[in-house]
């Protein structure tokens, strides 16, 4: 009970950080799995997962996910590989893959790394034995300890191939376990070692695992499992046993003509009743993905007899299982996709977390009842790290995710979306010459609203009857040009944009009729992936293949057509473009921003500028063709990207003309062009999942800027541009007192709803003698927002103000701030 209190009280103090950041990951692919009291630690590729029992029940669905730990909030790695407890120290160790070791304690979070003597930042596996620790890691094993009155622990030794006289047969470590008669027992890709765990320090001690076949027992990946008689070891198709004697007795194997399927096996267990339990399936590192072409999920042995267990049987799911374990006297599965799983009396239950189906977000795009969706693909024809998974919606707090398994669409790697006026998503897709069994070509358009599914390829037009779960034959009507969709987006006028990769632009109607097909000027081998259409121009983004062209009319584009306009940069003749916003200006009217490989620039129709990281703004000299400053960054003032160099990825403009930039390296700026300053926000400052910022999208009803990465995706709440129904509550101003010095302006807001009532509600600012100094109108968050000047435009004095809200009814709210002027 005591660590169970003090789990808790762990957990309360890592959720202690900014109200206006949330954090969304996968975390039903799950790694290893650790039982604390009632309390279940799951170890996934998006962080640690905490599920709390909230009945008596034995289900686990009675659990409730109470807390994910990720980057965002503490840990070094989202993909964390095995997770223990320690009761030496009475903390949490997470080792991760590509990161070392996360500890949380009473503390908060500390690192174990290379400084602290970790051999390798990829940890495979931690054991606590009495006042020692040891770590797996990929290039060795190394022993910690906690010495009395120091709060970090302390390296005792490390042991590798070299230090123990090739003892241990090799450094990479990829599993570990510790026997009940104090073996240790370490697998690595080249065979299996085994020492008295006493006897570490004693060269001749090692000894390694050989002659159970020929060639010896090396390669691969082994898995480990044992119990008080035995050890079983899972190498490529094959099971070998023995006894926890290895100095007498035979090895027993397990193999296609013996009682196991013939497949890859993905995890062993040997349980205490001596029942040996395989799964299958074959781990590729590269995208971090299980395949399991079998029917069978795993084969229960036992008194000599096996039996298959098929997928979807017995309230099990499809997905493969990557580790099985017994934790009091319970077995567990670790699924990779589909949560976890527990033997109960007859069945298994299972705890799939509600989340989105993968972690790597490709896209974001909200559709026209404000739900958001997210795509996972890629440019490439093979599945990719934490991504080619399909699409997710978020709907009201619950998750969809359509993928081929669960759906008609065409393939899992959609590399983009799209929404047209009928409320209906267009899914895109990369070449599939080399990929994998069942994913198509072109595109799938889903129509929720009547449940229906189209298919758009080169090949033809094809629809899906839901009867009998087929497609018709493809009708050569309509035609895409290629089968390689870059991107799909609107291009007003209800027509929709496919950018054909090597191709051209194809663009299509609502009633699935290409209407129009060119290709743009500045590009010599049509590789197009991006469009943008703004209801007076188009912008088209190439993939290296001159870079951006312009069609500098509200005409559908010509192939050779007389508006093309080529930009006079040579930067942008040669790039990849990530996005374009338009944004009309109180200052220097409508701008044109472009977020493109070589960096991020501004058309304002007459000139080219670029924002930089040490010079604000540089101007374009057509004459010269040089680059010349134009206006510099104050003294203190934020820079773009925190003034680190770093490659655009994508940009956004919200409803109050913000311009949001991503970046590769450090996060994203915002640029306000009524102040001209940017604002970052980068990790470890703010709670990002990644500095590497892939996509970025709003929900308008949560109020919400949806910030995508490779491991999932933060929101900040910028305010509603939807009202929900409320009254007037609580007015809050902030930041309250108000330095005009320091901050562009403050804002009124009602809390806790974050939004005014229905209707246009009006504000006005008051001083001390009771004379209006200014009336505000919302804003576009349903907000309001004051720079701190009267009606004359004249900066306020330091003091007392007084502020009254009105809604449209006539409810009247008040509120009080100051001012100071520094």
């Amino acid at each position: 009970m005591k660590k169970v209190i003090l789990l808790a009280t762990m957990l309360m103090s890592v959720c202690m950080f900014a109200q206006n950041w949330k954090t969304y990951t996968n975390t039903n692919h799950i790694y290893d799995l650790m039982v604390e009291g009632n309390d279940l630690y799951c170890a996934t590729w998006g962080g640690v997962l905490k599920l709390s029992s909230i009945t008596d029940s034995q289900d686990l669905s009675s659990y409730s996910e109470t807390m994910v730990y990720n980057t965002g909030n503490g840990l070094v790695s989202n993909d964390i590989r095995t997770i223990t407890y320690i009761d030496l120290s009475g903390s949490l160790w997470m080792g991760s893959s590509d990161n070392g070791i996360s500890i949380l304690s009473q503390l908060g979070f500390q690192n174990i790394g290379s400084d602290l003597g970790l051999p390798s930042l990829k940890v495979t596996r931690i054991i606590e034995h009495e006042s020692t620790i040891l770590v797996a890691t990929s290039s060795g094993l190394a022993v910690f300890y906690y010495l009395p009155g120091v709060s970090f622990p302390l390296m005792l030794h490390q042991y590798t191939s070299a230090n123990t006289s090739g003892g241990l047969v090799g450094d990479n470590i990829v599993d570990m376990l510790l026997t009940e008669t104090g073996t240790l027992f370490l697998a690595t890709t080249s065979g299996v070692s085994y020492v008295p765990l006493d006897s570490l320090d004693i060269d001749s001690a090692w000894k390694t695992i050989q002659g159970i076949e020929n060639p010896v027992l090396s390669g691969g990946n082994p898995i480990l499992s044992a119990n008080i008689e035995s050890i079983a070891i899972g190498l490529y198709n094959k099971v070998y046993v023995h006894s926890l004697n290895m100095n007498s007795g035979s090895w027993l194997y397990y193999n296609v003509g013996n009682m196991l399927t013939g497949n890859d096996v993905s995890s062993v267990l040997l349980d205490s009743q001596s029942r040996l339990w395989v799964a299958y399936a074959s781990w590729k590192e590269s995208t971090l993905s299980y395949t399991n072409t079998t029917d069978s999920l795993f084969t229960l042995i036992e008194d000599n007899t096996y039996t298959h267990i098929l997928k979807e049987t017995n309230g099990l799911g499809y997905s493969p299982i990557s580790r099985i374990l017994e934790l009091n006297g319970k077995i567990y599965f670790c699924s990779w996709g589909e949560g976890i799983y527990r033997q109960e009396d007859g069945y298994w239950s299972n705890y799939n977390p509600v989340c989105i189906g993968f972690p790597r977000i490709g896209q974001v795009v909200t559709d026209n009842n404000y739900k958001p969706w997210f795509a996972s693909g890629y440019i490439s024809d093979k599945p990719v790290r934490k991504g080619s998974m399909g699409v997710s919606k978020f709907d009201d707090g619950a998750w969809q995710t359509l993928n081929i398994h669960n759906s008609p669409i065409h393939t899992d790697n959609i590399l983009g979306i799209a929404v047209d006026p009928l409320n209906r998503k267009w899914f895109a897709t990369w070449d599939n010459a080399s990929s994998p069994e069942g994913w198509e070509k072109g595109i799938s358009i889903y129509d929720e609203d009547n449940n229906s599914w189209v298919h758009i390829t080169d090949s033809g037009i094809r629809y899906y009857d839901n009867v009998s779960e087929t497609w018709s034959d493809f009708d050569t009507s309509t035609r895409l040009t290629t089968g390689t969709i870059g991107g799909i987006y609107p291009a007003g006028d209800s027509l929709m944009m496919l950018m054909c990769y090597i191709g051209g632009v194809d663009i299509l109607n609502m009633n699935f009729e290409k209407v129009a097909h060119f290709s743009p000027a500045n590009t010599v081998n049509n590789r197009i992936l991006y469009g943008f259409y703004n209801g007076q121009q188009y912008f088209i983004g190439t993939n290296d293949d001159r870079g951006l062209s312009i069609w500098n009319n509200d005409s559908i584009p010509v192939t050779g057509g007389n508006h093309w306009l080529i930009p006079s940069p040579p930067d942008l003749n040669s790039c990849v473009v990530y996005g374009v916003v338009t944004v009309d200006t109180p200052y220097e009217g409508k701008q044109h921003w472009i977020a493109a490989s070589t960096g991020v620039y501004m058309w304002n129709e007459i000139y080219w500028y670029r924002y930089d990281t040490m010079i604000k703004r540089y101007k374009f000299n057509p004459l010269n063709h040089q680059w010349e400053n134009d206006i510099l960054y104050y003294v203190d003032e934020e820079r773009l990207f925190g003034s680190v160099r770093t490659t655009p990825t994508c940009i956004f403009m919200d409803a109050q003309n913000r311009i949001w930039l991503g970046s590769m390296e450090n996060g994203l700026s915002v640029y306000d062009p009524y102040t001209e300053r940017f604002t970052n926000y980068f990790s470890p400052n703010y709670p990002l999942m990644s500095n590497y910022i892939t996509s970025l999208g709003f929900d308008p009803v949560a109020g919400d800027l949806i910030i995508g990465t490779p491991d999932g995706f933060n929101t900040l709440r910028i305010g509603r541009t939807i009202k929900p129904l409320t009254s007037l509550q609580n007015l809050k101003a902030f930041p309250n007192p108000f330095r005009p010095s320091i901050h562009p302006y403050l804002q009124i807001v009602n809390m806790p709803v974050d939004n005014m009532p229905p209707g246009k509600a009006e504000c006005r600012i008051y001083d001390t003698s009771g004379a209006l100094v200014m009336k505000l109108e919302e804003n576009a968050f349903s907000r309001f927002q004051w720079d701190g000047k009267n009606t004359n435009g004249k900066q306020c004095s330091s003091g007392i103000y007084f502020f009254v809200v009105a809604d449209e009814k006539g409810n009247v709210k008040k509120g009080k701030l100051a001012i100071v002027n520094d």
